[in-house]
């Protein structure tokens, strides 16, 4: 999302020109890429019903071979077939300790929560407890937005869809709030950025409102209605709604990447944002919701839904994007495709955890996929790569021939390429004397004409123009992804963040060091004519 700059000699910057041009390159390219990944692809309905053997070991085999090649700390999966969990396994280390992660280790599930938080509201349909197509209002009478006419229009079914209007560069990821009920009362200052049923804007404060429905209809907190009547009935014994309890079970530590080394993270427990990103649990339990989603609701003896509420879970819903291609967002489970494979399917992403849980309806099969790490790097490519390959095996198909770039290669590229430009954008302030020294030659011996002021001027307006151009449009891009300052933008961006604003700050100080310079030099000097 974000790189930069650098400069030269003779009247603008080139040093800084070049910097300019890789970032826009940089830009492109990510640009170039996203037809790539959103082009057209087989819908469901197009599925190949006749997959291939499923090969548990092979999957592992190929597994193991990318946790290795990309260095990711740890990975757990669960695959599932039918009615039964077939295979359970776990890669790497869950913690600093070096104990080893299992299919048993509870992750933080990120997005991957909102299918449960769905599960959830379902299962309150089908009591007659709650309406989908009833105003939110009904539930929960102090819900509202900036718009009081759409607050009173939003129902269930648009909390549920992402239809709702609520924007997600402003509700994704709200601070002040410790309970869904403050999480809802903040909502009151946010405004709509269309009308309730209009468009899907994905946006994870939909399903922090639909957990105050559940807590105001079930008449108990959000926590433990997940705990008796979605966990317990699954026999999720590894999964919570609290981090104190995971933590006992053994939470995974979590893991990021600054500039190529791995770190672990914490980030905060966001107990308001429970339904949306922050329920807990493991590669083994949540094969068993994998299982009831494949069997009508059941998993062994036990019907958490009924057949029917399960087939309006996997409905198509609406269109994520515009195109043929684009994939669908149902009642908590998304119709896209996954390297080029029909699923449904939910991932989730925070600043240290990367999830996906899929299910192929066609072949009967899916899975779980738990990743304790992140990075932008790894997201779009090792982490893609893996995902992609599993996608593939469980649906008895070859992978794709992994990329020639392995994650920590890609990192010294990056790094290099960042350090060069860290050095170029530094360069100018260390000729800075060199070039005082000959505009105070060139005034004294009255060398200075117009031209001469006019590509000074220039220069200066360049070197402050453009790093002020590059944090704005920074800024304006993490305010389009949802981030509501640059605490959060450094959350997921933490190493090129920080690279922005040493580059950004260093040519900002030699642009202004040079106005000063110049406007003492040339004071009092007469400009010829």
């Amino acid at each position: 999302m974000a790189n930069q700059i650098e400069e030269g000699a003779q009247g603008m910057n080139a040093h800084t020109a070049q910097l300019f041009v890789v970032f826009l390159a940089f830009v492109l390219t990510w640009a170039a890429e996203i037809p790539k990944l959103a082009g057209a692809v087989p819908t469901l309905e197009q599925a190949v019903s006749h997959a291939g053997a499923l090969d548990v070991a092979q999957i592992d085999a190929f597994i193991g071979q990318q946790v290795r090649r990309h260095g990711i700390p740890g990975l757990a999966l669960g695959v599932v077939q039918g009615d039964r969990v077939v295979h359970l396994s776990g890669f790497g280390k869950a913690d600093e300790s070096g104990r080893a992660l299992t299919p048993q280790t509870p992750f933080i599930l990120a997005s991957v929560s909102k299918p449960l938080t769905a599960m959830a509201v379902m299962q309150l349909v089908e009591t007659g407890a709650v309406e989908l197509d009833a105003p939110v209002q009904r539930y929960v009478p102090d819900f509202r937005l900036a718009d009081p006419t759409a607050s009173a229009q939003i129902t269930v079914r648009h909390l549920l869809l992402h239809t709702s209007g609520i924007p997600s560069t402003e509700c994704d990821t709200r601070r002040e709030a410790e309970t869904l009920e403050q999480y809802v009362a903040e909502l009151r200052t946010v405004t709509p950025v269309a009308q309730p049923g209009v468009r899907h804007v994905y946006c994870s404060g939909n399903y922090n409102v639909l957990g105050r429905v559940i807590e105001l209809v079930s008449g108990q907190p959000f926590a433990a209605y997940v705990k008796q009547r979605v966990f317990a009935p699954l026999q999720m014994g590894n999964s919570f709604a609290s981090e104190e309890e995971a933590r006992r079970a053994g939470l995974a530590q979590n893991y990021r990447w600054l500039f190529g080394a791995l770190v672990p993270y914490h980030e905060r427990y966001n107990t308001s944002q429970l339904p949306s990103g922050y329920l807990i649990s493991s590669a083994e339990d949540l094969s068993h919701f994998l299982v009831a989603q494949l069997n009508g609701g059941r998993y062994g003896a036990t019907s958490i839904l009924s057949a029917e509420s399960v087939a309006a879970m996997q409905g198509r819903g609406v269109a994520t994007g515009p195109g043929a291609g684009a994939g669908a967002y149902g009642l908590g489970l998304v119709s896209a495709p996954i390297g080029g494979v029909p699923v449904l399917q939910h991932g989730g992403v925070h600043a240290d955890v990367r999830t996906l849980v899929f299910l192929e309806p066609e072949t009967g099969r899916g899975a779980v996929l738990l990743m304790n790490s992140f990075s932008f790097l790894a997201s779009v490519g090792a982490f893609k790569e893996v995902e992609e390959g599993v996608v593939r095996l469980v649906a008895g198909q070859e992978p794709a021939a992994p990329s020639s770039v392995s994650l920590p290669a890609l990192y010294v590229i990056v790094d290099a390429v960042l350090g060069a430009l860290l050095v170029l954008s530094l360069w100018p302030l260390l000729r800075m004397r060199r070039w005082h020294a000959r505009l105070r030659r060139d005034a004294t011996s009255g060398r200075i004409g117009r031209m001469q002021l006019l590509r000074l001027g220039l220069r200066l307006a360049w070197e402050l123009a453009v790093p002020i151009a590059l944090l704005a449009g920074a800024r304006l891009a993490l305010h389009a992804a949802g981030a509501q300052s640059w605490a959060e933008g450094f959350a997921v961006f933490p190493d090129l963040g920080a690279w922005l604003w040493v580059v950004s700050l260093l040519l900002l100080v030699t642009g202004a060091l040079r106005l000063a310079l110049s406007v003492r030099t040339l004071r009092g000097v007469r400009t010829p004519d």
